[in-house]
C-alpha cells in the first residue's frame, strides 16, 4: 500500500482525551504501515476500534489504553554475548542457505 502523500507530508496526530470527557483516544494518520495496523486492529476487535477514511488518511478510535509511549530498551551486552549472538546467526544463516537450495 502506498500513501499518496509525499514523505514531508506523511504524520500520524494521536489525541488523547482525559478520562473524565471519555476513555478513547483518536489517531488520525496517513502512515501505510499504521494504516494496515490499524485496519487489522478493527477487524480483530470491531466494538473497540472505530476507523472513518478521508482523503488517503484515516481516522481511527481506540481505547485510550492502547495509546503507549515506551523508550527504547537499553541492552549492554557482553562481549561474550555478542560472540555467542554472531555464532547463533551465523548458523542459522547456513541452516537457512542450505534449505534453499533444496
Amino acid at each position: 500500500m502506498r500513501s499518496p502523500y509525499v514523505l514531508e507530508e506523511q504524520e500520524t496526530t494521536i489525541n488523547v482525551f482525559p478520562t473524565s470527557v471519555c476513555n478513547k483516544a483518536e489517531i488520525y494518520t496517513c502512515i501505510p504501515n499504521t494504516i494496515q495496523s490499524l485496519r487489522k486492529l478493527c477487524a480483530e476487535y470491531p466494538d473497540d476500534v472505530t476507523i472513518v477514511e478521508c482523503d488517503g488518511y484515516i481516522n481511527a478510535t481506540v481505547p485510550r489504553g492502547w495509546v503507549k509511549i515506551q523508550p527504547k530498551r537499553k541492552c549492554t551486552l557482553t562481549e561474550e554475548q555478542k560472540q555467542a549472538n554472531a555464532e547463533r546467526l551465523a548458523a542459522y544463516r547456513r541452516a537457512k542457505k542450505g534449505a534453499d537450495e533444496s
